[in-house]
């Protein structure tokens, strides 16, 4: 199963993540980051629906000088506004960003162009730290419209960016993936929906409680 799941992400292909009833009990449309193009942002956006994000591990955002969000804000003053959410982990977002290099961000090609650079320095920073720091100071600006989310240990938190970030360190890719939510007309989309969209359109959809099972 791993072999085949592989192939298919590193070919540009999605997958669907559905975390736990117990938890926030969404589904998500992930991409891994390293086979991200502008089609691949286009159907986050079309059919996910929710905040497009790029996600990694929480190790290689100390690498290059980032930590969680709430973390900022206790810094500055405004720690009164971090609170836990009611599925009861914080956040895992960090900063926002934009690659120097795009127009506004924010259309698909621009998305694509910064979440492909980010996935350029996590590979450097996986093999020299201090230049990608560099670069990514460099090469980066924020605020911008690309969500870094960092993934703590799986088992510290097993939201959707641990369980697809940790899922493909563990088959054998770079801790990267991207990832929207998907949505329905005015909530998230249900379980049995997005169920019946993977199977017409053959997208793998793993449950949490499968993914924890290729960590025990």
């Amino acid at each position: 199963m791993k072999l085949s799941l592989r192939d298919h992400l590193v070919s540009g292909k999605p997958i669907m993540i559905f975390d736990s009833p117990s938890r926030e009990g969404e589904v998500d449309l992930v991409f891994y980051a390293g086979a991200i193009t502008k089609s691949s942002i286009y159907t986050l956006r079309t059919m996910a629906g929710g905040l497009i994000c790029f996600a990694t591990s929480l190790e290689i955002g100390n690498k290059l000088g980032l930590k969680l969000a709430y973390e900022y804000f206790r810094e500055i003053g405004l720690g009164e506004l971090v609170k836990k959410p009611s599925y009861g982990d914080y956040p895992a977002f960090s900063i926002w960003v934009n690659h120097k290099s795009v127009k506004t961000g924010i259309s698909d090609e621009d998305r694509a162009r910064t979440i492909k650079a980010l996935y350029e320095v996590v590979l450097l920073a996986m093999k020299n730290e201090e230049e990608a720091r560099g670069t990514f100071l460099d090469e980066f600006q924020a605020p911008g419209h690309v969500p870094i989310l960092l993934a703590k240990r799986i088992e510290e938190r097993r939201g959707h960016t641990e369980l697809s970030v940790r899922l493909m360190e563990r088959l054998g890719l770079p801790p990267t993936a991207v990832f929207a939510e998907m949505l329905d007309y005015g909530r998230s989309m249900s379980l049995e929906k997005a169920k019946e969209i993977a199977s017409t359109l053959g997208i793998p959809l793993l449950s949490g409680d499968e993914i924890l099972k290729l960590f025990l």
